[in-house]
C-alpha cells in the first residue's frame, strides 16, 4: 500500500523541474522512512539528492518499499497542471503511478512505472573550509548577475563577515558581496580562506529550487565540489553537488 499527500504541489513541480534538467529518467524510492531520490547527470559532473521524511507530508501510508521509475519530462508536464493551493497525492495502482492534484477538483493522472536500474551512487563524504547559510533571493540574484557576464561563477570567503560571489566572462566580471550586516547572510563559518569556480550552466539547473527554499546552505573549499543544500518547508531537503570547473 502506498498513499502519500504533500501540502503544496508546486513545491514538487519546482523540484522535478530542476531534476529534468539533470536527467531524462529517475528512480524514486518510497519506504516507511520517507521519500528519497538520487540522480547524477550523464557527464558525472553534478549530483542531486532529494530526501523527504514522513513528517513532511500531510498523510503518509506506506507498507513495504516502492521503486518508481519515471520520465522526468512527463511528470513535469503533469505537475505543471497544478494551481496555487493544490495538494499533491501520490499512489500506486499495479504498474501505474497515480498523481492527483487536489484543489477545487481532484484531477488524477496515471503514468506507467518504468523499470529503471538503481544506480550505485556512493555517499559523498566531503569536508569543506567554508559553510554559508543565506537567504535564497540574494543568491538567485547574484547568479543571474553572473550569468549576464559569462559562464563561470566563483565563490570565495576570506573571513566570517562576508561571502563573495563573482561572475566571470571573457571581457566582463560582476561581484556580489553578501554580508552579515545585510541580513541576507544567516551564518558563515570559515575554517580556511577559500575560493573555487563552477560552471553556471550546471548551477542554473537548480535555480528553480530557490522558489521553494527560503534558505540555502552552500559549502566549498579550494578547487573542491560545491554543495548546495536547499531547505524545503516541512523538513524536506534537496542537496546538489557540483564538481569544480577545471
Amino acid at each position: 500500500m502506498l498513499k502519500i499527500v504533500y501540502p503544496d504541489a508546486r513545491t514538487f513541480r519546482h523540484i522535478i523541474e530542476a531534476l529534468s534538467k539533470i536527467v531524462d529518467e529517475a528512480l524514486m524510492k518510497i519506504t516507511s522512512e520517507g521519500v528519497e531520490l538520487k540522480a547524477m547527470d550523464p557527464a558525472h559532473v553534478s549530483l542531486l539528492h532529494l530526501k523527504f521524511p514522513p513528517e513532511a507530508f500531510e498523510e503518509y501510508s506506506v507498507e513495504g518499499e516502492y521503486k518508481i521509475g519515471f520520465n522526468t519530462a512527463n511528470i513535469l508536464k503533469l505537475l505543471k497542471r497544478g494551481k496555487k493551493g493544490d495538494r499533491l497525492e501520490l499512489s500506486v495502482e499495479e504498474d501505474m503511478f497515480r498523481i492527483a492534484l487536489i484543489g477545487a477538483a481532484i484531477r488524477a493522472y496515471k503514468i506507467r512505472i518504468l523499470d529503471i536500474p538503481e544506480a550505485e551512487i556512493p555517499e559523498a563524504t566531503l569536508e569543506f573550509d567554508v559553510s554559508a547559510s543565506i537567504i535564497s533571493d540574494p543568491l538567485k540574484n547574484a547568479l543571474k548577475d553572473a550569468e549576464a557576464v559569462g559562464d563561470t561563477v566563483e565563490f570565495s570567503a576570506e573571513n566570517e563577515e562576508e561571502l563573495i560571489i563573482r561572475g566571470k566572462g571573457g571581457e566582463m566580471e560582476t561581484e556580489t558581496r553578501i554580508s552579515r550586516e545585510s541580513g541576507a547572510l544567516i551564518s558563515l563559518n570559515v575554517k580556511n580562506a577559500a575560493k573555487s569556480e563552477y560552471s553556471l550552466e550546471y548551477i542554473k539547473n537548480v535555480i528553480a529550487l530557490t522558489k521553494v527554499a527560503d534558505t540555502v546552505t552552500l559549502e566549498f573549499s579550494n578547487n573542491m565540489p560545491l554543495k548546495l543544500d536547499f531547505a524545503i518547508p516541512g523538513e524536506g531537503r534537496v542537496i546538489y553537488l557540483l564538481a569544480p570547473k577545471e
